[in-house]
């Protein structure tokens, strides 16, 4: 079974690319294996484009792709020069995850306030309606008379 994926990987770096047959064991192989990181513009292109391609991520651009895997090299430490692709690929997962959560929290955020600023809107339409009419709230009592009126008898 060894000389059989040993043949895939060997057709693999041959071709430069898998076919559609290539087992899943393999690809799970090449995807942990430490890779070095582009030098240059045609090997970041190249790199990328393999990240992109595993990494499955729908609604991004490639170049949004592309501006992360940027960034996320630049937060490497100092001395890393290899890396699994499978590493990249989990970072972009979890950035679109971050970014998913990140709209649901301002949209769940946004109609509370919504709903607050309606329920305070409410309370002050009715506070306002006490204000304007306070004899509509308590009716003056009938037969009251001021206190002159009862001294001069």
């Amino acid at each position: 079974m060894k000389l059989y994926y040993r043949f895939w990987h060997w057709l693999a770096k041959k071709m430069g690319r898998n076919t559609a047959f290539t087992p899943k064991e393999v690809i799970k192989d090449q995807l942990n294996e430490k890779r070095p990181l582009p030098l240059g513009r045609k090997e970041f292109e190249d790199w990328s484009d393999r990240i992109i391609s595993g990494a499955c991520i729908p609604g991004a651009t490639a170049r949004s792709i592309k501006f992360a895997l940027a960034d996320q090299i630049l937060h490497l430490g100092p001395t890393i020069d290899h890396e699994a692709d499978i590493y990249f690929i989990k970072c972009l997962r979890k950035f679109a995850i971050n970014q998913v959560a990140d709209a649901m929290r301002h949209e769940i955020r946004d109609s509370a306030k919504a709903e607050l600023a309606a329920q305070e809107a409410d309370q002050k339409s009715k506070l306002s309606v006490v204000e304007k009419n306070p004899g509509e709230v308590t009716p003056q009592t009938q037969g009251a008379t001021d206190g002159k009126e009862v001294l001069s008898n």
